[in-house]
């Protein structure tokens, strides 16, 4: 069947997987091939030649990720920020490990100078202890609730199936009106 200028193939529905499995099967060596390749080409990381060198890392690492760079950018710590103000900063920090002060030493002076705006990480303490408490409490009043409301659902559900008998007395005046009926149907039968 000719349809326009190119021609109808009819594919029988059995060779559809196996299409589909060549299709995935090259796909996959082709992420395989272009992993490799840009692995090839990332140059190796370059390792600390002493165990001085690995600490100060180590130790630039945590102060670089910890505090905010105060160039004025954007919000970002001193590892992520691209300005020349966090190059300069991590350089100084850098030049302090070596120099002998500790992480909390170098912290504590550049929180001082610029402000505990700078700090990235929230102390618990005052009023940010109720950061890290409140999403706590938060989730246990909303399990109560859940709770309560289930539990409030099932004992409706449960009286109105009749499944647990009612808490309600019948009146005298029912009980004999009742009686009455029954008498007058044996009467009649």
């Amino acid at each position: 069947m000719k349809t326009g200028r190119c021609e109808h193939i009819a594919m029988p529905n059995n060779a559809v997987l196996p299409n589909f499995i060549w299709i995935v099967v090259v796909f996959i060596a082709c992420s395989f091939t272009v992993l490799t390749h840009a692995q090839a080409e990332v140059p190796p990381a370059v390792e600390p030649k002493d165990v001085k060198d690995a600490t100060v890392e180590s130790n630039l690492e945590e102060l670089i990720t910890t505090v905010y760079c105060y160039c004025g950018c954007e919000r970002e710590t001193i590892e992520v920020c691209v300005c020349d103000t966090a190059a300069m900063i991590e350089k100084d920090f850098r030049n302090r490990l070596l120099a002998g002060q500790t992480v909390e030493q170098i912290r504590t002076n550049y929180l001082d100078t610029f402000g505990p705006q700078f700090y990235a990480v929230m102390p618990a303490e005052g009023i940010n202890l109720l950061a890290y408490i409140m999403p706590a409490v938060i989730l246990v009043l909303i399990g109560g609730i859940a709770f309560a409301v289930l539990r409030r659902s099932r004992q409706q559900s449960v009286a109105s199936n009749g499944l647990e008998e009612p808490n309600q007395q019948v009146s005298d005046t029912t009980v004999k009106q009742v009686e009455a009926e029954l008498e007058r149907y044996r009467q009649q039968n």
